[in-house]
């Protein structure tokens, strides 16, 4: 894990995250993992724009294979609403772009991108931005512990379909396993955040 500080944040990076990058965009002939990361990285700002505009601050930054995680500062955490729309901030910025690309240039390689990370991270699944919203939202009505619960079960609920939808998918075109692959990684962080807890 290589550590960078900048200007007081702590960024981890992953010395797997270059080398699967590196992989990924050599192999790509269609420039779509190319348009993923540039998506990703938007979606990752809007998240740092609104955490600063909620009056905190990041003190760590996790990059890795899987993903990006960003910490609060201890003590500058914010209200539950709050989080809330520091959660939603990287989807609305996709669908911002979204929206802006589609307007310009109709559909494109780009603009489906946007969409699909858009809606996808607004899914109610834990790991994701929509679960993250959902949590904060019932955690500011019935508390942090029921609301663990409520979206543990309701993460389970739409998982279900989407790790079957992605059975068929595999099955039916032979080859494409991203959505099946992706289910069974957010069911597994599911798993492993509770056995941590």
């Amino acid at each position: 894990m290589l550590k960078i500080y900048i200007s007081g944040i702590e960024y981890r990076l992953s010395l797997l995250f270059p080398a699967v990058l590196v992989v990924l965009l050599t192999l790509d002939k269609t420039g779509v993992a190319a348009w993923c990361v540039a998506a990703s990285v938007m979606h990752e700002f809007g998240h740092f724009i609104a955490i600063y505009a909620m009056g905190s601050r990041p003190s760590g930054v996790d990059i890795g294979v899987f993903g990006v995680s960003v910490h609060q500062s201890r003590g500058k955490m914010t209200s539950h609403y709050n989080n809330m729309l520091i959660a939603l901030a990287g989807p609305v910025v996709n669908l911002f772009s979204f929206t802006l690309l589609f307007a310009i240039f109709g559909w494109t390689t780009p603009t489906i991108v946007h969409l699909v990370m858009a809606v996808f991270n607004l899914l109610p699944i834990e790991a994701l931005d929509g679960g993250q919203a959902v949590f904060y939202a019932l955690a500011g009505f019935f508390g942090e512990e029921k609301a663990e619960r409520i979206i543990y079960y309701v993460s389970i609920i739409f998982l279900i379909p989407l790790a079957t939808t992605g059975f068929f998918l595999l099955i039916h075109s032979g080859y494409n396993y991203t959505l099946l692959a992706v289910s069974v990684y957010l069911g597994l962080l599911i798993i492993f955040k509770r056995k941590a807890d």
